[in-house]
């Protein structure tokens, strides 16, 4: 019985390669983890012939990625953004975009930041929890 092949150092290098296309280095290190997992057991022409295959295919990962990464912001999802810009940190000077939530209501929020300055108007369909106005 043979035991399993460790990646070889070629392979590893062209996968190591291929991942420094991708944008954001936490996608970097979670794909190059399971690119070079994936090479484990497998015997050297495989080990060749996925890496090179890796290498082909990088840029259509990219591409998915900046794609996936368009679609949460789209949606609201501010993980991605920059915790705080030093401008808007500092400064106080927030790029305040319009958006709105689900239900309908509006609200400002930073491109740069993610912080959410309130409502845009005072209307019933603004997001609470600002106070009611009609009391």
């Amino acid at each position: 019985m043979t035991r399993p092949r460790a990646p070889l150092a070629v392979a590893r290098a062209g996968i190591a390669l291929a991942v420094q296309a991708l944008p954001h280095r936490a996608d970097r290190d979670r794909y190059g983890r399971e690119l070079v997992a994936e090479l484990h057991g497998l015997p050297v022409a495989a080990q060749l012939q996925h890496t090179a295959g890796v290498l082909s295919r990088v840029l259509c990962l990219r591409a998915a990625l900046a794609a996936a990464r368009s679609d949460d912001e789209e949606v609201g999802m501010t993980s991605t953004r920059n915790p705080r810009s030093w401008r808007c940190r500092l400064l106080g000077w927030h790029a305040w975009t319009p958006r709105s939530n689900p239900d309908g209501g509006r609200f400002q929020q930073c491109a740069r930041c993610g912080t959410d300055r309130g409502p845009v108007s005072n209307l019933p369909t603004s997001t609470p929890p600002w106070p009611d106005h009609a009391r």
